[in-house]
C-alpha cells in the first residue's frame, strides 16, 4: 500500500513538472510571437508607474527592463536636468504589428508583393518577428535619423552611446550592417532578456512552430524572417 502511494505521489510530481515546464515553453512562443495580450503576462510593467515618461499613452516593457530604465533614465537626468527624454514605444503585440504592417502595405501603391514586402522591411517587422514583441525593445523621441544630429537628439544620443551598456542596454538596428532594416537610432534593447529571445525565436522558427500568419505577404516570411530578426548590432548579440 505504501509504495502504490509513493509511486502515486512521484507520478504527481512528475506531471507537475511537465506542465510547468509546458506551460514555459508555450508562452515563450506567445513572447518571442506577439501573440499574447499584455496585461496578462505577469511579468510586464506600465512604463507609467516607473516614473518614466511616456508619449501620452499607456506602454509596456517587463519589469526588469522597465528597472533597468528607470534607473537610465534618473541618472540620465541627475547628470542634464535640460536633456528631454521619453518614450515613443513599448511592447507591440502580433496584432499591433499587423496594423502597422497592413496599413503600409495598403498605401504602397501598384507595385509586386515582393517589392512591397521589401520596402516595407526597411524600417518595420512582419507581424511575429518585432522584437517590441518580446517586452524587451523601445522606442524614444522622435523616429527620424536627423533628430539625433543636432540639438536635444545629439546630446541624449551621446549621452547614451556613452552610458547605455552600463545599464544593459543597445542598439540593435546600427550603421553598416550589410543586412537588415535601416538604421534607427531611436530604437533600443535590454540585451540581457532579449538574447534568450533572439534564441528562442530561432529554436521556434526552425522547428516550424511559427505558424497561422495572417497578414499581407506572409509567403516571404520563411524566406526574410530570419535574415531581419538575426542582422542586428554584433554589441546586442
Amino acid at each position: 500500500m505504501k509504495k502504490n502511494l509513493f509511486r502515486l505521489l512521484i507520478f504527481s510530481i512528475i506531471l507537475i513538472i511537465l506542465s510547468v515546464h509546458s506551460e514555459s515553453v508555450d508562452n515563450d512562443l506567445l513572447i518571442v510571437t506577439g501573440k499574447y495580450e499584455v496585461k496578462k503576462q505577469k511579468n510586464f510593467v506600465n512604463l507609467k508607474d516607473f516614473q518614466i515618461p511616456v508619449q501620452g499613452k499607456d506602454l509596456y516593457l517587463q519589469v526588469e527592463v522597465a528597472k533597468a530604465l528607470q534607473k537610465m533614465f534618473l541618472d540620465l537626468k541627475k547628470e542634464h536636468p535640460n536633456i528631454e527624454f521619453w518614450v515613443t514605444s513599448g511592447v507591440r503585440t502580433y496584432w499591433d504589428q499587423k496594423r502597422i504592417w497592413e496599413s503600409k502595405w495598403k498605401n504602397m501603391g501598384k507595385i509586386s508583393s515582393l517589392e512591397k514586402t521589401k520596402k516595407i522591411l526597411e524600417y518595420s517587422s512582419m507581424p511575429a518577428t518585432s522584437r517590441h514583441h518580446w517586452g524587451t525593445d523601445f522606442d524614444i523621441n522622435i523616429l527620424e535619423n536627423s533628430y539625433y544630429e543636432k540639438g536635444n537628439g545629439k546630446l541624449l544620443w551621446d549621452w547614451l552611446n556613452k552610458n547605455a551598456k552600463k545599464y544593459g542596454f543597445c542598439m540593435p538596428y546600427n550603421e553598416n550592417r550589410p543586412n537588415g532594416y535601416h538604421l534607427e537610432k531611436w530604437h533600443w534593447s535590454y540585451k540581457p532578456i532579449a538574447t534568450r529571445y533572439q534564441k528562442k525565436w530561432n529554436e521556434y522558427f526552425y522547428q516550424k512552430k511559427i505558424t497561422e500568419l495572417d497578414f499581407s505577404g506572409n509567403e516571404y516570411f520563411y524566406e526574410f524572417a530570419p535574415l531581419y530578426v538575426n542582422s542586428i548590432n554584433p554589441d546586442c548579440l
